[in-house]
């Protein structure tokens, strides 16, 4: 019994030793080097600038128009010495209300318009004004809301704004002529931004 004893502790030292032997191998490497991961820049622009003034109406009424008519633009290096590089997949119009009186703001309508140039436009139902180009949005103002402005161009389904490339685009915005009364919205203001966003992707 010692004997067997003493052989299975000398089979268990004996695995011990073998456990932490060190086994001879050859190595090589193979190296993918200098591997970069960089994030490209998006920006446009509304007549080269990144905040551009709208327009201002004063002692208005019914049915009179105000309007700015801007470019926007994917503001690349190589045609506008600006920082983008990126595709404009999804370009979208939103109204926010700013200041004023909320009645007036509720009662106004809104138009939208995207130019590229040329005559038609690419999707159905998109409705092309003369001298204004395609409709993006044309409705209450205060319902405008992320207009998918690329569905009303010219290029196609859905086409990015690459860098390099713009369009015109006319905002209008009126107190429409109601045939009722509307004395209570007389000595009114009401003030609002049109935001445009760009992504870089589409759908969101």
């Amino acid at each position: 019994m010692k004997k067997l004893l003493l052989s299975i502790a000398t089979l268990v030292a004996v695995l011990g030793a073998v456990s932490v032997a060190t086994w001879a191998y050859f190595k090589d490497t193979a190296v993918l080097g200098s591997n970069t991961y960089a994030t490209g820049v998006l920006e446009i622009r509304l007549n080269g600038a990144e905040t551009l003034p709208g327009f201002s109406v004063t002692n208005a009424y019914p049915s009179l128009v105000g309007s700015k008519v801007f470019t926007l633009s994917n503001y690349d290096f190589a045609h506008f010495g600006g920082p983008s590089t990126l595709d404009a997949k999804g370009l979208t119009a939103t109204a926010v209300k700013t200041g004023g009186d909320d009645a007036l703001y509720d009662a106004l309508q809104a138009r939208l318009y995207a130019n590229a140039g040329w005559g038609g436009c690419s999707n159905a139902g998109v409705t092309f004004v003369s001298g204004k180009g395609c409709t993006v949005y044309d409705g209450l103002l205060k319902d405008m809301n992320a207009e998918d402005i690329l569905n009303a161009t010219y290029w196609g389904a859905h086409p990015p704004l690459v860098p390099g490339n713009s369009f015109t685009m006319t905002f209008e915005v009126e107190l429409p002529e109601t045939h009722t009364d509307q004395g209570a919205l007389m000595g009114k203001s009401a003030t609002f931004d049109l935001d445009i966003d760009a992504y870089s992707i589409w759908p969101l």
